[in-house]
């Protein structure tokens, strides 16, 4: 995939002050990431269940995982891409009886602590690393809205904390790759986005469009950008209640593509 540098993008956007800068978030904004990982954690529970040979009824099986993986999520530094060690022993300790909280805190203090063989251990957590790299599929209006804001000559950079490389092999997979003039992984932080701004000039217009507010949207919208919000399926713990009264809410990709088209 072409990339030119930040330096010969930004040139670009001075030589057409109307062709806009659009900074793309990737997970559950261009593809159901959080499909994927729905799937692998209920084979994971069912594992589990297996291997711990208990009987558990369930109202919501993946709320009961998501609770325990909220609970690991919000104590990790690394946020919901904490080591999935941790979540098979947290899972274990909730099976057996411990409230999420609690389980969390006892994985947290001793991964190593698995109620399980270190065979099955092992089997249980290779399984759950294949089922997340299954490729997501894109989200509802990804490709028509990628391919309409690249006939207008937008600036289109993937901006993603999920690691360069796999990004790069989701983008060829979907079949979007052309789209996209450049990728960068970094801390989606102010500075990030101002850096843009200062980059692409005070002529072209830059948009960020994601999923997460307080990931995607605030940091954007502190350093000066215009701000579009997709409502995902799935809004961690840490995003109930925030709002981002400067963006604009779009069901759709497709409509945030409209949005960003008609200079909004």
């Amino acid at each position: 995939m072409w990339q030119p540098s930040l330096a010969s993008t930004a040139n670009r956007s001075h030589r057409n002050h109307a062709a806009p800068v659009v900074c793309l978030d990737a997970d559950n904004t261009l593809w159901d990431a959080d499909g994927v990982f729905a799937a692998a954690q209920l084979r994971l529970l069912a594992n589990l269940i297996t291997e711990l040979a208990i009987d558990v009824a369930f109202h919501d099986r993946l709320a009961y995982m998501r609770e325990v993986d909220q609970a690991l999520a919000s104590r990790h530094h690394l946020g919901l891409r904490y080591p999935p060690r941790l979540l098979i022993a947290a899972l274990c300790h909730r099976l057996l009886g411990d409230q999420p909280g609690l389980a969390a805190r006892k994985a947290w203090t001793d991964p190593s602590t698995i109620p399980l063989m270190n065979d099955a251990a092992a089997e249980t957590e290779k399984q759950y690393l294949s089922d997340l790299r299954v490729t997501p599929r894109l989200l509802p209006g990804v490709h028509k809205g990628l391919e309409r804001m690249h006939r207008a000559d937008a600036t289109l950079v993937l901006v993603t904390e999920g690691g360069r490389d796999r990004v790069e092999k989701l983008l060829q997979a979907n079949r979007i790759d052309q789209y996209i003039n450049r990728i960068i992984d970094a801390p989606k932080r102010k500075e990030l986005f101002a850096r843009l701004v200062r980059l692409f000039g005070s002529d072209a217009p830059v948009y960020m469009i994601g999923d997460q507010v307080t990931r995607d949207i605030l940091p954007a919208a502190e350093a000066g950008l215009r701000t579009i919000h997709i409502q995902g399926k799935f809004r961690p713990a840490w995003e109930i209640g925030v709002i981002a009264p400067t963006a604009l809410e779009a069901e759709t990709f497709e409509v945030a593509a409209d949005a960003v088209l008609a200079g909004a």
